[in-house]
C-alpha cells in the first residue's frame, strides 16, 4: 500500500512538472490556427518632382447629373474550353467514330482516360439505359475487348484496324 502511494506521488509530481514546463511554451506559441501577422509595408518614398494636383472640376450645370468616378471592375477571366473530349456519345456508330477520332492522334492517347470511359461505360456496359451498348452482340463484344487490349498495349495500327472493322459492323 505504501509503495503504491509513493508511486502515485512521484507520478503526480512528474505530471505537474511537465504541465508547468509546457504551459509557458503554449502561451508563447499562441493560437497555431491563427494566420501569421503581416509585416507592415514601408512607406513609399515621395517622388522628387510631383506635379501639383489638378484643381477640382467645376460644378455640373443645373440640368446635368453629377458623374461619380467609379473604378472599373476588373474583367473576369474566361475559362478556356478544354480540348479533352468528354462524355459518351449516343449510339454505337457515334461511339466508334469518337474512338476513331481519338485513335487518329499520334502517339496513341492513354487508354485509361476517355477511351476506357467510352468502351467500359458505353460499348461494354450491359444496361438498357446505356448510350451505346453492344452487350447483346457477342461478335462485336469480342472485337471491342480486343480493341481495349490493343489500346492498352499502345498498338496504334491494330487499334485503327479494329476500329475500321467495328465501324463496318455497326452500319
Amino acid at each position: 500500500m505504501r509503495a503504491k502511494l509513493v508511486m502515485f506521488g512521484f507520478t503526480a509530481v512528474a505530471i505537474l512538472a511537465l504541465v508547468l514546463q509546457a504551459s509557458p511554451q503554449a502561451i508563447a506559441q499562441g493560437n497555431s490556427n491563427k494566420p501569421a501577422a503581416r509585416k507592415a509595408k514601408p512607406a513609399p518614398k515621395p517622388a522628387a518632382t510631383k506635379p501639383a494636383p489638378a484643381p477640382p472640376a467645376a460644378a455640373p450645370a443645373a440640368g446635368q447629373p453629377a458623374m461619380a468616378a467609379k473604378p472599373k471592375p476588373k474583367p473576369k477571366k474566361k475559362r478556356k474550353p478544354s480540348m479533352a473530349m468528354a462524355g459518351v456519345p449516343m449510339g454505337v456508330p457515334a461511339c466508334i467514330q469518337h474512338l476513331t477520332k481519338m485513335a487518329e492522334k499520334d502517339p496513341l492517347i492513354d487508354y485509361d482516360g476517355h477511351p476506357s470511359e467510352i468502351i467500359n461505360g458505353g460499348l461494354l456496359w450491359n444496361d438498357p439505359k446505356s448510350r451505346c451498348s453492344i452487350a447483346s452482340d457477342e461478335a462485336t463484344k469480342k472485337k471491342v475487348v480486343e480493341l481495349a487490349n490493343a489500346w492498352r498495349a499502345k498498338d496504334a495500327s491494330k487499334v485503327r484496324g479494329i476500329l475500321q472493322d467495328l465501324s463496318a459492323m455497326a452500319h
